[in-house]
This record gives C-alpha cells, sequence and structure tokens, in this order.
C-alpha cells in the first residue's frame, strides 16, 4: 500500500444529525477483502434518515455512511484471486452469511444476518472503503462511475419490484405511485421490460413532467379530477393495470393502487411512510386473484443484470444525475435532498474528484 495515503477524508457520523469531515486512518484491506478508492457515492434518502432527520440510528457510532458506490480497487487482502489492482468495480451494499434459507434459496437481499454498508460497516462517503470480495461486480468501462453508483439502489431497488417480485413481462400496463428518484426509474425500468402503458401518480406537476422524460405514457395528478384508479380504469377501458409499484408508504395510494389493478394483478409495496397504513379491503383480492407483494433492497444478480443493460444502453441514467460534489459538501448535500432544495433525482458525491478516463 505504498502509493496509498496514510491517512484519508470520510465523513463520519458521530450521533444522529452530526457529520464530521475529518481525516482518518486509510483502512486496509484483510483477508478476502480489496480497498477500493471511491469514485462515486450517490446520496440516499435512507441516509437523511441518519443524519438531518435523526429518525434513525445505529447500533454503533462513528460510522461513515454510504452504501451507493463504485470505484477502483487499489489494493487486494490475502486469499484474493479473481481480481486485479485497477479493476472498475459496483459495490454491492451488502453482506450477507450465505448460509440461511433466504440465502440458499438466492434471496441474499433477505438474509437473516444482512448487514449494510454505512449502516453496519462503514460506506463510501470515504476516499477509500474496504469490501469484501463477494460484494463486488465488475463495471463495464462503458459506464460512467457515477451511474454504476446509483445502480446499486436508486435502479436496482425499482428494478428488483419490477421484475423479480412482480413479475412483469412485456405487454403488460403498470401504474407507478410516487415518481421521486425510485419512482421515475421505475417508470423507465417498466417500459424497458416491456410494459405496454405505464401510467404515472403523483401530486406533484414537475414529477409527472420528470416521469413523462422517463417515458411515462400517462400523466396522473393526484387531487385533479377523478380518482387515479378511476381515471387508470377509464384510461384502460375497466380493465386496470397488471402491476402496480406503491414507492412512497402512504395509505391513500396503496387504497389506489389496489383499486386499479386487473384480474390476476399485483401490487408491489416498496415505500415505507412514516403512518402505518391500514390493508386494503380484501374483497376484491380474493374475488379477481389479486396479489399484495413486499419488495426490500436488490439481489447482487439483479445490479449485475442492471450493469449490463446500462452498458448495452438499454436506458440513459444521465439525467438522473441532478448533480456532481466533493466531499466536503456532503452536508449540504444532505439538508438539500432533505429540503427538496431544487427537488434533486440524484445528487453524486465524488471524493477523489472526476474519476472517469
Amino acid at each position: 500500500m505504498s502509493s496509498i495515503p496514510e491517512e484519508m477524508l470520510a465523513a463520519r457520523l458521530y450521533e444522529p444529525g452530526r457529520v464530521v469531515i475529518e481525516k482518518i486512518p486509510t483502512p486496509k484491506p484483510g483477508p478476502d477483502e480489496v480497498l477500493v478508492q471511491i469514485a462515486a457515492c450517490g446520496v440516499c434518502g435512507s441516509d437523511v434518515h441518519i443524519t438531518v432527520e435523526k429518525s434513525q440510528y445505529l447500533a454503533e457510532y462513528p460510522r461513515t455512511p454510504g452504501h451507493e458506490a463504485s470505484g477502483k480497487i487499489v489494493a487486494l487482502g490475502n486469499g484474493i484471486q479473481d481480481w486485479r489492482v485497477g479493476d472498475r468495480v459496483a459495490i454491492w451494499c451488502g453482506i450477507v452469511c450465505g448460509q440461511c434459507e433466504a440465502c440458499r434459496a438466492g434471496e441474499e437481499n433477505l438474509c437473516d444476518h444482512f448487514k449494510v454498508a454505512g449502516y453496519d460497516w462503514d460506506g463510501a462517503y470515504a476516499q477509500y472503503m474496504k469490501v469484501p470480495a463477494r460484494c463486488l461486480l465488475s463495471l463495464d468501462d462503458r459506464v460512467p462511475f457515477e451511474i454504476g453508483a446509483i445502480l446499486s439502489d436508486a435502479v436496482s431497488t425499482p428494478y428488483h419490484a419490477l421484475a423479480v417480485r412482480g413479475q412483469l413481462t412485456p405487454g403488460e400496463r403498470v401504474a407507478v405511485f410516487g415518481c421521486g428518484g425510485l419512482g421515475l426509474h421505475a417508470v423507465m425500468l417498466a417500459k424497458m421490460l416491456g410494459a405496454l402503458e405505464v401510467f404515472a401518480v403523483d401530486p406533484r406537476e414537475k414529477a409527472l413532467e420528470r416521469a413523462k422524460e422517463y417515458g411515462a405514457d400517462h400523466l396522473i395528478r393526484v387531487g385533479e379530477g377523478l380518482p387515479p384508479y378511476k381515471q387508470i380504469r377509464e384510461a384502460t377501458e375497466g380493465r386496470g393495470v397488471d402491476v402496480a409499484i406503491e414507492l412512497v408508504g402512504r395509505e391513500e395510494s396503496i387504497e389506489e393502487g389496489s383499486k386499479c389493478l386487473a384480474r390476476r394483478g399485483r401490487l408491489v409495496l416498496v415505500g415505507i411512510g412514516r403512518i402505518r397504513p391500514k390493508m386494503p379491503l380484501i374483497e376484491p383480492f380474493v374475488a379477481f386473484s389479486h396479489s399484495i407483494l413486499g419488495s426490500f433492497g436488490a439481489r447482487k444478480e439483479d445490479l449485475r443484470n442492471l450493469i449490463e443493460h446500462a452498458a448495452n444502453g438499454r436506458f440513459d441514467l444521465s439525467k438522473s444525475i441532478s448533480d456532481r460534489r466533493p466531499l466536503e459538501d456532503l452536508n449540504d448535500c444532505l439538508t438539500e435532498l432533505y429540503e427538496k432544495k431544487g427537488d434533486p433525482i440524484r445528487i453524486v458525491i465524488q471524493p477523489n474528484g472526476d474519476m472517469n478516463e
């Protein structure tokens, strides 16, 4: 590690609401670990929960947050055979046991012992990050680092919800409730997966304008005209949609999503709100064979698929990067996201400046 500095700049969360940008020792990779020079880390809404909002507590402090990341390998621990210094990588943010029932079933995102970067181990708001090799995926040269970073959560979460949990197939109709960052990517991914029509539902005009840019066929502004489910049924001649994905966690949108389903329709719940919603009416779910499905995060395989799709030009995420900022600006970025200043989709932190070649 002679060419790697002994100290690095990192964002340290000392308690909920207090993030300090400071110099700390650069970590050294242990057996089966690598050291990654971080090129990009997306600023996620969940980071706001543990910082500005002070609403989520970690088991251990201080901690370096940041879980949507990409970069280059700069050092290898003992036992590493499949990676080389200089490899471009995206980081899947979970450490899993590999032994529990979920892991054996290929659903490692549901691991009984799931540990998340930035929460349970030090994350990517730093110039360097120590990462278990099993958390790495090769990042194609055609995929910029900032795109590789946001694929790991902001894009993989709605992808898993639609493709894996919702089992969306070409020719089906989709309704997306909530058009923030996850919702916009859900619109884009639904079209990539072959959806015949995509309905974007949101109370904000700007969010719907963006949804149109991401491929939405129908824009429904909550609070204007008929309830969203009635507008969807009118547009589909009474049939409804095959998949409704709810990304806000609001009782009203969950109910609307349940009412707009076609026979054998699937309601996929991703959003977790502050108020516990009531269950939708059971009778339609029985009478029309509807399904309610929860969806949490994404599998490593989902991220691998998305990297391939991005490399092959299946979608364009350039408009998802609202800003690129240095690590020193992290506190400002978190506040801006909390206050929705400029209504960013994804702000990306570049701890080492622009590393794209």
